[in-house]
């Protein structure tokens, strides 16, 4: 990958994938992640999830993981953990909540510090209560 495709591609798995990547692998690839961070963000998310349940809102927290499976390419690229998500289920829909530990971050767009994990769930409740995307 040429410098100008790798200023195009962010690490977050749901990043556009640069022009032409449709036939390159390596263009689309969520970034793998230390047993310690993954461990750390698995947990904030935890707490987002015991304080959606507390205001009933229904979550499931899946902890993801990235596996290569190529014989014909050396070196291999790595496999590991990624990203953990907290699917978000309400009657008006279902949304997708990560973090890079600062931050709670919808798929829909809003954000919410994780340090208020009560506040956080208040407001998503709130956003799908009244009908609008979190």
């Amino acid at each position: 990958m040429n410098h100008a495709d790798q200023a195009t591609r962010t690490t977050a798995d749901r990043s556009p994938a640069p022009e032409g990547a449709h036939s390159d692998p390596s263009a689309f690839r969520p970034l793998i992640l230390t047993e310690a961070v993954a461990t750390r963000r698995m947990l904030l998310l935890a707490e987002l999830q015991a304080a959606l349940a507390v205001v009933g809102v229904r979550c499931v927290l899946a902890r993801n993981q990235r596996l290569v499976l190529q014989y014909n390419v050396s070196p291999c690229e790595p496999s590991g953990l990624t990203d953990p998500k907290l699917h978000i289920f309400t009657p008006d829909g279902t949304d997708t909540a990560t973090t890079d530990g600062t931050a709670y971050r919808l798929a829909t767009g809003p954000e919410y510090l994780t340090a208020d994990p009560a506040a956080a769930a208040a407001a998503i409740r709130r956003g799908h209560r009244a009908g609008q995307q979190p």
